[in-house]
């Protein structure tokens, strides 16, 4: 059997009851948190302590860190990279790293480095190469 709409009434009449109870204690414990100790102080005084940002702001700000990320990546490509050489202790071998590309002479990385992340790495770089930021670029955009 279903629920009648008196009960359901009912409750959503309780349920607004307790959150408006519930909404002046979570007030005051979040001004005592942030220091503002009366409360009686406005909301004004509250937004002047703590930054309120919306959620698209905050994409805003989240695109255009990756953005300054992959353009960062795409600015280290274009600089060439130091040949640093590493001798293994326990074989002796000497390897020539590349500081750019993470790439000893024989085109391997080395163990450190883990493939899924380089492939990843490629994938984004390669797909910032072919749209050239002429779309808002993110994370849903790159099939990773």
């Amino acid at each position: 059997m279903g629920r009648t709409n008196r009960s359901r009434k009912r409750r959503e009449e309780m349920s607004k009851a307790k959150k408006a109870r519930y909404d002046v204690k979570e007030l005051a414990r979040l001004k005592k948190t942030l220091g503002i100790m009366d409360t009686d102080e406005d909301m004004k005084e509250l937004s002047e302590v703590a930054t309120v940002k919306t959620a698209k702001e905050l994409k805003i700000e989240k695109k255009t860190k990756e953005e300054a990320e992959l353009e960062h990546e795409l600015q280290e490509q274009r600089e060439k990279g130091e040949n640093i050489t590493v001798v293994n202790e326990k074989t002796g071998k000497v390897h020539i790293y590349n500081s750019k590309t993470l790439k000893d002479q024989h085109g391997s990385y080395p163990p450190w480095y883990k493939p899924k992340k380089t492939a990843k790495r490629i994938r984004k770089r390669d797909h910032a190469r072919t749209k050239r930021f002429k779309q808002t670029w993110t994370v849903t955009n790159v099939p990773l």
